[in-house]
């Protein structure tokens, strides 16, 4: 259901989706061009660029696949972005990294007409460059959907706050145990899959990222890659260190483990006994 808010900082009306497989319907809708301008905002780590991409490529039909799909990511030159836009005039258009685009003001008055709600929207590059140029019109109509992705909505500029009354806006906040079973269909580092999945409950917002930086150290050989993954996650230091220590292999009892312990982070023996009665569950 829509979400109303007043505060300054997020938009007025927002659709909160907490699932992949809700996410995964409003893309497969505008795949099918059924919504004409779409904001999906969501923190970083949680696979909507990737669901994007997904969605589109699925879609069907030679209209719909990855190759008939303009992804504009990060900073582009405007008269670069005007000729592709003509060039993927009336197919889905991809917008991601927004405050990069919408910093450059000839950006904004490309993006500006694209991101309009008519079918037909009517696009201009009225200098020599295009008249000197045979093949690219000095304007040019375009049916183009448009979808822009972004990470928090404080950040975006004013230019980009222009379309909360018109986008469709999506705010994709799924839970870590979300995550976690999404990641579960693709990730095919087990031993890693496990020891972050023990470690859920102890992580403020887990990130895709973990997983794949993960399972990178890993594969590389790092004995105590477990103690590496623990600083990403974990921002209790203490807690990160009773957990490290479990599974350093080179300490063979629990005195050593308390040691250790005692050692990096200066705190009292009690101390050690007391977070690892708490962090039972992910031993």
């Amino acid at each position: 259901m829509p979400e109303r808010s007043h505060h300054a900082s997020v938009p007025r009306e927002v659709i909160r989706l907490t699932a992949y497989a809700h996410l995964a319907l409003y893309l497969s809708k505008f795949a099918r061009g059924e919504l004409g301008l779409v904001l999906l905002l969501g923190r970083h780590g949680t696979g909507k660029s990737e669901n994007v991409r997904r969605t589109l490529s699925a879609a069907g039909g030679p209209g719909n696949s990855e190759a008939s799909v303009l992804y504009v990511e990060g900073h582009m030159q405007p008269f670069g972005l005007y000729r592709q836009l003509w060039e993927y005039r009336d197919r889905p258009v991809v917008l991601d990294d927004l405050d990069r685009l919408y910093a450059d003001p000839e950006c904004v008055r490309l993006l500006k007409p694209l991101c309009n709600t008519v079918r037909e929207k009517r696009l201009h590059w009225l200098t020599n460059v295009t008249m000197n140029d045979g093949e690219l019109p000095s304007s040019f109509s375009t049916s183009s959907n448009v979808i822009l992705i972004a990470n928090e909505w404080k950040s975006l500029n004013p230019n980009v706050r222009a379309l909360e009354d018109r986008a469709i806006i999506l705010h994709f906040c799924p839970s870590n145990e979300e995550v976690h079973q999404n990641v579960g269909g693709w990730f095919n580092d087990g031993e890693v899959y496990e020891f972050l999945g023990k470690l859920i409950p102890m992580i403020p917002a887990v990130s895709m990222r973990h997983y794949c930086k993960g399972s990178q150290l890993r594969k590389a050989g790092l004995t105590d890659w477990h103690t590496s993954l623990l600083q990403m996650v974990v921002p209790d230091r203490r807690a990160a260190c009773v957990l490290a220590v479990q599974h350093d292999s080179s300490l063979r009892s629990e005195e050593e483990r308390v040691l250790r312990f005692i050692a990096i982070t200066g705190a009292s023996r009690a101390t050690y006994f007391r977070i690892k009665a708490k962090l039972a569950h992910a031993l």
